[in-house]
């Protein structure tokens, strides 16, 4: 059977995205530090970390080392019925040390939306704990992405994602607008901004009824929804909202967290404790699939050390010991490596690096970011400032690959979040593909 016969099989070759391709072409076979190869040989700047992943980087033998002598002592067993596992109790208390505030208490799953759905679940029982049955609702955002399953996709906020899943969506669920400063600054500053979404989510939950919800749950940095970067100020407006109206802040850090916007976790850029927070993607830095929600103090205390009836149900792999022992590894490479510190530094480079190159181009608005978290917004060249065309749009993809480098063109913007131990040379090196291959598609656009 041919490697083409082979993938067909796969029921993602029915969302292909780079129809210029060939499934043979996209055939990754492997990888080391920031550069990926193709089964052709093609070798390439991962200028995404996979889908903003890979933070220690491809390749790493000390966690391959961890997963095989983790895999021979213990391969599995659950953390149900009160059992544990050493892995996972080391994670849980090694996660305790590195959140912010007094996020101690770990619930481990295997991907973000279980997370996500993890944590709308803690928060539900906390105020069942607390007496108050009919705080359920979950306000979340527009252009906000939780996850891929029925429970998160209640709180999504990418309208073309949930149309086909409309009959199964949970009433009740409000969603309003993040501060965009790039769309909805105006003439007015930050600070303005900030201050008018901060009354909006107010009158949001006023009219659902505080009594009514549970939560409010944000990313830091909408990624799905064009790498939307709120002004600083913003979370701690959310925080005071949230204990003013006696709803709980959940904090979706499944992109953010782990050093992505070079600090350890995102909320810790404005000193901001989120009552729950849900982590994936680089707490493994996706070597073996995890992912974990945790909770504050208060919430935890809201429960008897004495029960014997399971409250948020748990999965079969929650705490899988292979999936913890490899966290433990990737976290050690990003203390040993500096990889926090590295995030900041060469986000700032890169951030430099193509304001520099492209800042002033017709087809840009606007380049920004936060660590290693960074974006293009493209516009059309008329300086209506409407977002570019999304078929042009992507074609930033096709001319990076032929350049030697892999970005995420979504939306209105050209994403990047390279692996964290990304060097200035190999930055450089990303700031060239995406330079060059905006000046070739505003050359095509404008003649």
């Amino acid at each position: 059977m041919t490697d083409a016969e082979m993938i067909r099989h796969l029921w993602t070759h029915k969302t292909q995205n780079h129809p210029w391709l060939s499934d043979e072409d996209l055939l990754i076979t492997r990888a080391e530090g920031v550069w990926v190869w193709t089964q052709r040989g093609k070798k390439l700047l991962d200028g995404f970390a996979g889908l903003a992943v890979v933070n220690v980087g491809h390749g790493r033998r000390e966690i391959a080392e961890a997963i095989a002598e983790q895999t021979v002592r213990l391969a599995y067993y659950p953390t149900t019925r009160q059992f544990s596992n050493r892995p996972a109790a080391e994670l849980a208390a090694k996660l305790a040390r590195l959140t912010p505030g007094d996020l101690t208490y770990t619930m481990f799953a295997v991907s973000g939306s279980e997370a996500n759905e993890r944590a709308m679940q803690m928060a539900r029982y906390y105020w069942l704990a607390r007496g108050h049955a009919s705080k359920h609702k979950v306000i979340s955002f527009q252009g906000g992405y939780h996850g891929a399953t029925t429970g998160t996709f209640a709180v999504c906020g990418l309208p073309h994602m949930l149309q086909a899943y409309a009959p199964l969506q949970f009433p009740g669920f409000a969603k309003v607008a993040p501060p965009y400063p790039f769309r909805d600054r105006g003439i007015g500053t930050d600070e303005e901004l900030v201050e008018r979404r901060a009354g909006e989510l107010r009158e949001a939950i006023g009219r659902e009824g505080a009594e009514t919800v549970s939560a409010v749950i944000l990313e830091p940095i909408l990624s799905s929804g064009g790498c939307i970067i709120p002004p600083l100020g913003w979370l701690r407006a959310v925080r005071s909202i949230c204990d003013e109206l006696e709803v709980l802040m959940i904090a979706d850090e499944v992109i953010t967290g782990f050093g992505r916007t070079g600090r350890w976790f995102a909320c810790e850029h404005e000193a901001v404790v989120p009552d729950l927070m849900s982590v994936a993607k680089g707490i493994t830095s996706g070597y073996v699939p995890l992912s974990a929600t945790i909770a504050r103090q208060h919430l935890a205390d809201a429960f008897p050390e004495d029960a014997t009836e399971e409250n948020v149900h748990p999965n079969t792999y929650a705490g899988h010991p292979v999936a913890c022992a490899a966290a433990l590894a990737n976290l050690g490479i990003m203390e040993q490596d500096g990889l926090v510190e590295n995030a900041e530094k060469m986000g700032k480079r890169l951030l430099e690096g193509l304001q520099s190159a492209v800042g002033q181009h017709a087809i840009v608005g606007e380049v920004r970011g936060r660590g290693l978290m960074v974006c293009i917004d493209l516009v059309e060249p008329d300086g209506s400032g409407r977002p570019l065309d999304r078929k042009r749009l992507v074609e930033i993809e096709r001319k990076a690959w032929d350049l030697g480098a892999i970005v995420f063109a979504r939306g209105t913007a050209v994403r990047l979040a390279p692996p964290l131990c990304i060097s200035p040379a190999e930055v450089d090196q990303l700031v060239g593909v995406v330079a060059e291959s905006v000046d070739a598609l505003q050359r095509e656009i404008t003649g």
